[in-house]
């Protein structure tokens, strides 16, 4: 019994890798222009289609690069949308949302309905009694590399300081000479490249189809409210804590039950406090 929960954590925490992922661009986004990218999923899932129609290395690069492509869209967007201290930030939410619909219909005319998941291994590690993938190995190292650039990025650059100065006063920081909106556009380019990478990992992982986005999305900003929107790094955990619950709800639960589990999770921490929901739908409460 224990053995099999153990099983299901681990699992949970091979999925929770993308979350995280997933999750560092909405916080970011957050803290550094006060919104949030409901497109975020629909990037994944962009990565995840290119790359199964073209398979091979070419088709995960190319894969990526489609979903920084769609994120420079959509942050020119809302950059030409979004001034400072002058739009409510609710309008560069439902922008947002506008091309996740309009990337899922693109993907759904196109690909069809049917899942799509790529499999690259046949043979398996064996924990003692639990089997584990190669791949599940491919995500946390990934993941991992990945946070320690994104903290790299934050606290040893240039570009990492000007981002956290904009979020911290708007104002100053372009008094101080900061190109504000350059640096709300390339918080959108990072957003597109993490999201892309973790499409990837979702098709060689689970798989997706073209209403994964909506998902993904949910899972990633109820991984970053886990600890707080304005914690990106920290996101990432809350990233493994969704696969998790996400994961053992499938293993313990009937299959609506299981599906919804995740979503509940995501509510009782919203309902709980843990963030100021007038503020992310654009309101300053």
């Amino acid at each position: 019994m224990f053995t099999v929960l153990l099983e299901y954590i681990l699992q949970g925490v091979f999925v929770g890798v993308v979350y995280g992922l997933v999750a560092f661009p909405i916080s970011l986004l957050f803290i550094t222009t006060d919104s949030v990218d409901l497109a975020v999923g629909g990037y994944a899932v962009v990565a995840g289609s290119i790359a199964m129609l073209m398979p091979g290395v070419a088709g995960i690069g190319l894969g990526i690069v489609a979903a920084i492509v769609a994120s420079v869209l959509v942050g020119l967007i809302s950059v030409k949308i979004n001034k400072p201290n002058s739009t409510d930030p609710l309008t560069v939410v439902l922008a947002t949302f506008g091309v996740a619909t309009f990337i899922e219909s693109a993907v759904l005319t196109f690909l069809g309905k049917d899942p799509m998941i790529r499999q690259p291994f046949d043979v398996f590690w064996n924990l003692g009694s639990i089997r584990i993938s190669p791949q599940a190995g491919i995500n946390v190292a990934i993941g991992l590399s990945l946070l320690g650039m994104l903290y790299c990025l934050l606290y040893r650059t240039s570009f990492g300081r000007d981002m956290r100065a904009s979020a911290v006063n708007v104002i100053g920081a372009a008094l101080a000479g900061i190109p504000v909106r350059a640096v709300w556009f390339g918080t959108y380019v990072v957003g597109g490249l993490l999201a892309g990478i973790a499409g990837i990992l979702i098709l060689y992982t689970t798989g997706t189809d073209y209403s994964s986005g909506t998902a993904l999305t949910m899972s990633g900003f109820g991984a970053a409210v886990l600890f707080g929107l304005t914690s990106p790094l920290r996101g990432f955990a809350g990233g493994i804590i969704i696969g998790i619950v996400q994961a053992v709800a499938l293993g313990y639960l009937p299959g609506g039950w299981a599906t919804a589990a995740p979503l509940l999770f995501i509510f009782l921490v919203l309902v709980s406090g843990r963030v100021n929901v007038a503020k992310i739908a654009g309101g300053r409460a």
